[in-house]
C-alpha cells in the first residue's frame, strides 16, 4: 500500500541518541537519466514559504524530490533532490521572529526516518532558478512525524517520532547538517498522527514544546516537553481524550485564538477514520488534585505504553472530556486524513466570530467548518474544569452540561483532486486570508484563498468595491429598491397595481430575466416590464431604460430575452412580439407571430462567447412559437437594415419537436431539439429543408448546446442535458449530404450541460469550456484540462440567469440571476480552486501503451488516458499534456494495445474488450466491443496482442487479435475494418486451454500459411507455444481448427509478469529471444528458432539472472537493438529500474552463447511499477504509482551511439 505513514517498526528496541549521517553520492556519469520536465507522482508533503517581498511559494516534496512553484504564476522555479530513496513525507518552514539571534527561514525536510536541513541560502538559491547542493541525509532510528524550528538556547527545532519520543535537535545552517539529543517521552504508545507546536518564553527555564499525538488506538495525547535540561522534570503530562472510534490520523494544535478581549484559547482538532472531526480545548490552565478533588494526575503521568484504553483510571481522568470536547461532526465519504486551522488569531471581531477549520480526507474533497461556540458557555465549563466552582456547584453543573459548547458547521466541500486520497495539506494566512494548498495522489497541486493581489475578498455591497472592477471577486445581492435607487429613480409610477375592486395583497416587483450585452453591460428585466442597465465600470452604475407604455405592459408578459450581438438584446413576449434593443436606440418591434413567443437561440458566428468587432454587424437568431410546425430564422444585417425571415419546419418523423439549440456547420444549419434528436438542414432562399436527422441520446434528453469545429467545417459538438457530449461529422457529396456520424463520445461531471465554447487565446492549445448545472450549482468546466472553472450556488437549471466570461482566460467569469426576487452578481477574476499543477491518475497505473503521436495509461480507477509529451522547456503546469478521457470500463484495466496509430484495444475484468478508435484529441470513438462472453462474465481479460492476418491465395486481408481469459484458456479472434472504417466486428476462428495455471501473457508469433502460432505465459513460469491450421471454405471463408501444443518450456520458478521478445534473422530461417520477467525476482531468457526444415519451431538455451531484482520483476522492455546487442529496461516493486546489456554469439541458428551485463541501477520515483514502455527514441515511460520518463542514452533510432 503507498500510504508509507501507516508502515511501522514495531520493535521496541532502545533509540540511539544520534543520527547516522547518509551523505549524498557523487554524481556518476550513467546511461539512464531520470527526465525531470516528465515526473507525475503523489505529493506527499507541503509548506507554504512568504517572503518578505510578499511574494507565496509553494513547497512540494514530490517523491524524493523538493519543488518551489511561485503561487500567482503557477511557475516551477527549482528543484532538488532532497533523499537518496526516501520519498519526503513532511516539510516545516521557520519563520524567523524580531528576537536577536533569530536565524533566517529554514527547512526541515523529512520522510520515514529520513530527516534533512536546508539552509536559508539553500532555499533562496531555488527561488531564484538555481540549483543548490543537495544537503546531507540523516537517518533517525523511528518513523517522524513531525518537526519544527525555533531560536532557543536549548535547541534549534525538536521532531516527534512514531512511538511519541521527542528528539532536539541543533543545527548548523551553513552545514545543512543535523546534531540530535538525547531522546524524551512520557510514553511509547504507537502512533499514526503527531503535532508540534512552540511555546516561546521570556524565561529560558519555561520554554517548551506542545505535543499532541494521536494513537492506533483512537486516543490523543497531549503533553509538554521544557527545552531547558536544568529543570526538575522536562516533561509534562496534560491530557488524554478518548472519543474517537478510529485509529487517529490527524491532530493540529491552533494558536492561541482571542475569542473574547483579554480571553484566549488554544484548540486542537483531530479527525480519524471513524469519518468524524472533533475540536478539544487544550487551554493550559492549572490542574490539580487539591482544586478539582479528583487524583487523576497519577494516571495522566503514567506510562501508556498502547493506547488501549477501558481501566479504571483512564475512566476518572477523562470524566472531563464532554466539557473538553467543544464541538463533532462527521464529514467527508471515507477516512479523513488531515485536518487543520486557518491560524487566524483574532476571533472576537462581529465580522470574524467563528473560527476556520479544513479538513482533506481519502474522497480528494476538501472540506471547509465553521467553529462558533458561545463563550459565556465556555467560561462555565472552564469553571467547572478548572475547580473554580465548589463541589456541590460543580456536581450539579456536571450533570446540566451541555453535551457540546460549540458546533461545527459545513461550509464548502471541493473535490480537489481525482481518484483516491489527499496526501499533504497546508493552511497558512496570507495578509489574513487563509491559502490552502493540497496535494493529491493523482499529482495535482490545488490553491484556494488569497494569492499575491490576483484574489481579493469578495465584495459584498457596491460601495465596498474597488475602484476598477475587471473581474474582480464579486459577490453582491441587490434588491429592486436598491437598483432603482442607484438609477437615481425617485418616483415610481410603474409599480404593479390591481384594478380588480376585490382587496388583494398587490404582487411583489422583482428581477425577472437577465442577459448580458457585453463583458460590462447587463440587461435586467423585472416582473412589471421595466428594464435596467448596469454598466460595471469604476463601479457598477444603473440606468432605467425609457419604454412606451404598451411595449412595458406588453414585457410584463412572460418573455425570452437574449443578446444575438454586441450590445443588442431582442424580447420574445406572449403576445408573439419580438422586440429589439440596442444602447443609444429605443427599444422597437422587429417582428409579431400568431402565438406565444416560448425560446430565442442565437446562431453566433463561432463557438466563442460575443467579440467587439464593430465590423461584424449581421445576426441571425432561431424564434421557436408555441404550437407551429416550425420555427423562424431572423437575419438582420444592422440597426437600420431590412429582416429576413425563413421558415425553419420541424422533422415530422419526431413528435413533440421543439429546437433547443443551433449552430452552423459549414453553409448547414444543424439544430438540437428536445427530444435529443440532431437534424441537419439544407438553408435555401425560401427557408430551410430537413435533410437528415438522428437521434444522438438514449432517452430524451435535450441537446442544450452546438457548437462548430474550427478545424473542420463539416463538424460539431453537442452537449445534452446528461451530462455527455458528442462530437459528430456530416459527410457531403457532390448533390447530398451523408449521414451523422460520431467521432467523439465523453461523459463529463457536469449533471447539465447548458452551453460551451472554445477558448482560442492559444491558437496551438484549443481548449473546451463547458457550463451547466449539478443540483443547485453552476458548474464551468474546462474539459480539455479536467480542471473545474467556478461552482456557485445559484438555485439550480430553472432560475433565471445570465453568464458570460472573458474570451481569453475563461477563469474570469460573470454570472447573475434571481434568488427570491433579487438580482445577485457573482464575478471571479480567477477560480477559486487554482491549479498550480496538473495531475493525471489518482490511482495505480496497470498498463501504458504508445504509439507515434500520443501514449495511453489505463488505471485502476478504470479510466483510460490518452497523453502528449510536450518537450521542451519545462512549463510550470508540467510537460505531459492530457488530450482525452476514455471512461467506459467497469473492472480494472489489465491490457492496452495500440494498433496502426489509430486504434486502441483495451482488456479490464468482467471479460471487457474495447476497441477504440482515436483519431486525434477530440476525436475519439469506442468502434468495437467484445461480446464472446463465458455464462458468468467473471473472468479477466489479463492481455492481448493484434497483428495484420494476410492470405495471398484469397487475397484475404483483416486483422487478428489474441487475447488470454483468467481461467486458462485463450483465443483468437479476425477483426475486419472496411476502408471507410466501417467494422464487421469479431469473428472467434480458434482457441486452446492450458493447464490449471492462469494465462498471463500472449505474443502472435507467426502468422503465415494458414497456420497461426501465438506464444503463452503462465503462472506456473513456464512459456508454451500453440499452433492452430486453417482452411479456406466455401465462398473463401476461412476456418481453423483448436490450438495444439508445440512446445513447453520453464523459464521461472513461479508466474511469469511481463514478456518482449527480440527478433532475429538467419539465412535459414526467423528466430526471437523471448526475454521475461517473474515473480522470482529473475529475470529470464530463451532463444527460439523457426526449423525450417522440420517446419516447426524449437526452443534452445535457457538463460536465468537470479535475483535482478529485489521484488518481482512488474515490467520490462526492449529499448534498443544493435549488431548482436540487445538491451532491457526493467522495473520492478522494489523500486528500482535496471538497464541490462544481452551480448550473444551467434554459433548457428539454434545455438549461441549470451551475456548478460547490467549496465544501470537507478532509483525510480514510481512506487508499484505496472506498466514500461518507450515513448519516442531515447524515451523511457513508467507507470504505477504517477509516472516518469528516463532519457536512455546511447539509443538512437533503434541503433548504439
Amino acid at each position: 500500500m503507498f500510504y508509507e505513514f501507516l508502515i511501522f517498526n514495531l520493535r521496541h528496541a532502545p533509540l540511539p541518541t544520534s543520527f547516522e549521517a547518509m551523505h549524498q553520492k557523487k554524481e556518476i556519469t550513467s546511461k539512464l537519466q531520470h527526465d525531470l520536465k516528465f515526473l507525475l507522482c503523489p505529493i506527499t508533503a507541503l509548506a507554504l514559504h512568504q517572503h518578505p517581498s510578499g511574494h507565496v511559494f509553494v513547497l512540494a516534496g514530490e517523491d524524493i524530490w523538493l519543488k518551489v512553484y511561485d503561487a500567482s504564476s503557477s511557475r516551477l522555479l527549482g528543484q532538488l533532490r532532497i533523499f537518496h530513496s526516501q520519498p519526503i513525507h513532511g516539510i516545516h518552514v521557520s519563520q524567523p521572529d524580531d528576537r536577536p539571534g533569530t536565524k533566517g527561514s529554514r527547512l526541515l525536510i523529512w520522510g520515514a526516518q529520513s530527516v534533512a536541513l536546508l539552509s536559508e541560502a539553500s532555499l533562496q538559491s531555488l527561488i531564484e532558478g538555481h540549483t543548490p547542493t543537495s544537503p546531507s541525509e540523516f537517518k533517525a532510528a523511528d518513523w517522524i512525524y513531525d518537526g519544527i524550528l525555533f531560536s532557543s538556547p536549548s535547541a534549534d527545532g525538536v521532531l516527534v517520532t512514531a512511538h511519541n519520543e521527542i528528539i532536539p535537535i541543533l543545527a548548523n545552517s551553513s552545514q545543512d547538517s543535523l546534531v540530535p539529543g538525547p531522546l524524551s517521552s512520557p510514553s511509547r504508545p504507537i502512533l499514526y498522527s503527531a503535532n508540534l507546536c512552540w511555546l516561546p518564553s521570556d524565561n529560558a527555564l519555561n520554554e517548551a514544546v506542545l505535543v499532541a499525538g494521536g494513537t492506533v488506538f483512537g486516543e490523543i495525547i497531549v503533553w509538554k516537553y521544557y527545552l531547558d535540561p536544568a529543570r526538575q522534570s522536562q516533561l509534562e503530562m496534560l491530557f488524554v481524550f478518548t472519543g474517537h472510534e478510529g485509529s487517529i490520523f490527524g491532530v493540529s494544535i491552533s494558536p492561541e485564538i482571542e475569542i473574547a478581549p483579554d480571553v484566549r484559547v488554544r484548540l486542537l482538532a483531530s479527525c480519524s477514520d471513524d469519518r468524524t472531526i472533533r475540536v478539544w480545548d487544550i487551554t493550559d490552565r492549572a490542574l490539580t488534585a487539591t482544586s478539582t478533588g479528583m487524583p487523576h494526575l497519577s494516571a495522566l503521568e503514567a506510562a501508556r505504553e498502547t493506547g488501549f484504553g477501558g481501566n479504571s483510571e483512564v475512566k476518572v481522568e477523562n470524566k472531563d472530556d464532554s466539557s473538553r470536547c467543544l464541538a463533532v461532526a462527521m464529514g467527508h465519504m471515507s477516512r479523513i486524513w488531515h485536518v487543520k486551522f486557518s491560524g487566524r488569531i483574532n476571533h472576537h471581531s462581529p465580522r470574524k466570530s467563528h473560527i476556520d477549520v479544513f479538513s482533506f480526507g481519502e474522497d480528494c474533497s476538501r472540506q471547509s467548518w465553521e467553529l462558533t461556540f458561545d463563550t459565556s458557555t465556555w467560561q462555565k465549563a472552564h469553571d467547572l474544569i478548572s475547580g473554580e466552582m465548589s463541589f456541590e456547584s460543580r456536581d450539579s453543573d456536571l450533570s446540566s452540561a451541555p453535551e457540546k459548547i460549540g458546533t461545527l458547521q459545513n461550509r464548502v466541500t471541493e473535490v480537489c483532486h481525482s481518484g483516491k486520497n489527499a496526501w499533504s495539506a497546508v493552511v497558512k494566512m496570507i495578509d489574513n486570508v487563509p491559502l490552502v494548498a493540497s496535494g493529491g495522489a493523482d499529482g495535482k497541486i490545488v490553491l484556494s484563498g488569497k494569492i499575491g493581489n490576483l484574489n481579493a475578498t469578495p465584495q459584498t455591497s457596491i460601495d465596498d468595491m474597488p475602484p476598477k472592477l475587471d473581474y474582480s471577486d464579486i459577490d453582491v445581492a441587490l434588491s429592486f429598491d436598491e437598483v432603482k435607487r442607484y438609477a437615481g429613480v425617485t418616483t415610481d409610477a410603474h409599480e404593479p397595481t390591481l384594478t380588480s375592486s376585490v382587496s388583494k395583497k398587490a404582487p411583489q416587483e422583482g428581477f425577472y430575466r437577465f442577459v448580458f450585452l457585453s463583458e460590462e453591460k447587463l440587461l435586467a428585466t423585472t416582473i412589471s416590464g421595466r428594464i435596467f442597465l448596469g454598466t460595471v465600470r469604476e463601479s457598477i452604475t444603473w440606468q432605467e431604460i425609457p419604454i412606451p407604455e404598451a411595449t412595458r405592459s406588453d414585457l410584463r408578459s412572460f418573455h425570452a430575452i437574449k443578446s444575438p450581438a454586441p450590445h443588442m438584446a431582442i424580447f420574445g413576449t406572449v403576445s408573439g412580439k419580438v422586440y429589439l434593443f440596442e444602447e443609444s436606440h429605443e427599444i422597437r418591434e422587429l417582428a409579431k407571430f400568431s402565438a406565444k413567443i416560448t425560446d430565442i437561440i442565437c446562431l453566433p458566428a463561432s463557438g466563442q462567447p460575443y467579440t467587439d468587432n464593430p465590423e461584424s454587424q449581421a445576426w441571425t437568431v432561431i424564434v421557436t412559437i408555441l404550437g407551429l410546425d416550425h420555427a423562424v430564422m431572423l437575419t438582420l444585417e444592422n440597426w437600420s437594415g431590412s429582416l429576413l425571415q425563413k421558415s425553419i419546419r420541424y422533422d415530422p418523423a419526431y413528435q413533440n419537436y421543439v429546437i433547443t439549440a443551433a449552430t452552423f456547420c459549414g453553409e448547414d444549419l444543424v439544430v438540437g431539439s428536445r427530444v435529443g434528436v440532431v437534424t441537419v438542414y439544407e438553408v435555401g432562399r425560401n427557408g430551410a429543408v430537413p435533410v437528415m436527422s438522428a437521434k444522438i441520446t438514449n432517452d430524451k434528453d435535450a441537446v442544450t448546446c452546438l457548437l462548430p469545429m474550427a478545424d473542420n467545417l463539416n463538424s460539431f459538438l453537442a452537449g445534452c442535458r446528461d451530462g455527455r457530449y458528442s462530437i459528430y461529422n456530416v459527410s457531403e457529396g457532390p448533390f447530398v449530404i451523408g449521414p451523422i456520424t460520431i467521432t467523439h463520445h465523453a461523459l463529463t461531471p457536469i449533471g447539465m450541460i447548458e452551453g460551451g465554447w472554445f477558448n482560442k487565446s492559444d491558437p496551438e492549445n484549443e481548449e473546451l469550456i463547458l457550463y451547466g448545472f449539478t443540483g443547485k450549482h453552476l458548474v464551468v468546466w474546462n474539459e480539455t484540462l479536467r480542471v473545474q472553472l467556478a461552482m456557485v450556488e445559484c438555485g439550480g437549471a430553472h432560475r433565471p440567469f445570465s453568464y458570460t466570461s472573458s474570451p481569453t482566460d475563461p477563469g474570469q467569469l460573470r454570472l447573475v440571476f434571481s434568488k427570491v426576487s433579487q438580482l445577485r452578481m457573482y464575478s471571479q477574476r480567477r477560480p477559486k480552486l487554482h491549479v498550480l499543477k496538473t495531475g493525471g491518475h489518482g490511482r495505480e497505473i496497470r498498463a501504458v501503451a504508445a504509439c507515434e503521436h500520443w501514449f495511453a495509461t489505463a488505471a485502476e480507477d478504470t479510466n483510460i488516458l490518452i497523453w502528449a509529451c510536450k518537450d521542451g522547456e519545462e512549463q510550470s503546469l508540467g510537460n505531459f499534456k492530457l488530450l482525452a478521457t476514455l471512461q467506459k470500463h467497469t473492472a480494472g484495466i489489465q491490457c492496452l494495445k495500440w494498433y496502426r496509430d489509430r486504434f486502441l484495444l483495451s482488456s479490464a475484468g468482467n471479460e471487457e474488450l474495447y476497441i477504440w478508435k482515436v483519431e486525434g484529441p477530440l476525436a475519439v470513438t469506442l468502434h468495437d466491443v467484445y461480446s464472446d462472453f463465458t455464462p458468468n462474465r467473471d473472468l479477466r481479460i489479463m492481455d492481448l496482442d493484434v497483428q495484420d492476418f494476410h492470405v495471398p491465395e484469397i487475397e484475404h486481408q483483416s486483422t487478428l487479435i489474441s487475447l488470454v481469459l483468467s481461467d486458462s484458456t485463450f483465443r483468437v479472434y479476425e477483426w475486419t475494418v472496411t476502408h471507410d472504417s466501417e467494422s464487421s466486428g469479431l469473428r472467434r476462428l480458434a482457441g486452446g486451454h492450458y493447464t490449471g495455471a492462469c494465462l498471463t501473457q500472449i505474443r502472435q508469433i507467426r502468422v503465415q500459411d494458414l497456420e497461426i502460432h501465438v506464444l503463452t505465459a503462465s503462472t506456473d513460469g513456464y512459456v508454451a507455444l500453440w499452433v492452430a491450421t486453417g482452411e479456406v471454405g466455401d465462398a473463401n471463408k476461412l476456418s481453423f481448427g483448436e490450438f495444439s501444443f508445440v512446445s513447453v518450456f520453464r523459464l521461472h520458478q513461479s508466474s511469469i509478469k511481463c514478456l518482449d521478445l527480440s527478433p532475429r534473422k538467419f539465412a535459414t530461417g526467423v528466430g526471437w529471444i523471448i526475454i521475461t520477467g517473474g515473480d522470482d525476482n529473475a529475470l529470464g531468457f530463451v532463444n527460439l528458432v523457426w526449423c525450417e526444415d522440420k517446419g516447426t519451431f524449437v526452443f534452445s538455451k535457457r538463460f536465468r539472472v537470479k535475483d535482478a531484482h529485489a521484488a518481482a520483476i512488474t515490467g520490462l522492455r526492449i529499448v534498443g537493438e544493435g549488431q548482436g546487442l540487445t538491451e532491457v529496461a526493467t522495473v520492478s516493486n522494489d523500486q528500482r529500474v535496471k538497464l541490462w546489456r544481452a551480448s550473444r554469439k551467434e554459433i548457428d541458428s539454434s545455438d549461441m552463447r549470451l551475456t548478460v551485463a547490467l549496465v544501470d541501477n537507478q532509483y525510480s520515483s514510481v512506487a508499484d511499477a505496472g506498466g514500461i514502455e518507450v515513448i519516442d527514441f531515447g524515451k523511457l515511460l513508467i507507470g504505477g504509482v504517477g509516472m516518469e520518463v528516463w532519457d536512455i542514452g546511447g539509443i538512437k533510432d533503434g541503433s548504439f551511439r
